[in-house]
């Protein structure tokens, strides 16, 4: 997790970024990769990594807005940490309770702290909860970085900012 939160803090450092919400879009854009929607009953999101060095994310939107940008910091997950000069076609399927790859779950992971940056996080739950997080607090900090509750749930607990 450290390697994974160490290139979340180079990314962020290059971008300049410094508060949530994080835009993923605008990152995408400077690596240039490309981002598209489509509908679909199968998947959530896909990476197309082509021979030439482009490469494509496509997103599906039927889904959340939150869920949408969970999927393409996913997708970028997979970009930088899963580099392949050959084409290469990955997707994120929308299946609940799936048992998921290391690869899968390191994107995963990546997701989460390029959504929710461990030390912008921890400032902000220094702001506003001294004396512990509540649910209001989550649903505050969620909306603040455009991500689900139970993500940012999820991310406090793994960064033992809350008690749950």
């Amino acid at each position: 997790m450290n390697a994974i939160e160490q290139k979340i803090e180079e990314i962020l450092l290059d971008q300049k970024i410094r508060s949530a919400p994080i835009p993923i879009e605008e990152i995408a854009k400077k690596y240039n990769i490309v981002i598209g929607t489509t509908p679909s009953e199968k998947f959530s999101g896909v990476l197309l990594r082509k021979e030439d060095g482009t490469s494509y994310i496509a997103v599906n939107n039927k889904e959340s807005a939150v869920r949408q940008r969970f999927t393409i910091a996913h997708e970028l997950g997979h970009y930088f940490l899963h580099p392949n000069k050959q084409t290469f076609v990955d997707f994120r399927h929308n299946k609940q309770n799936v048992i998921r790859s290391p690869k899968e779950r390191q994107a995963n992971q990546f997701a989460a702290a390029l959504l929710m940056p461990k030390q912008i996080l921890q400032k902000d739950v220094q702001t506003i909860a001294e004396d512990g997080i509540s649910q209001e607090h989550i649903q505050f900090l969620a909306q603040k970085y455009k991500v689900s509750e139970e993500a940012m749930n999820y991310r406090l607990i793994n960064l033992h900012l809350s008690a749950d």
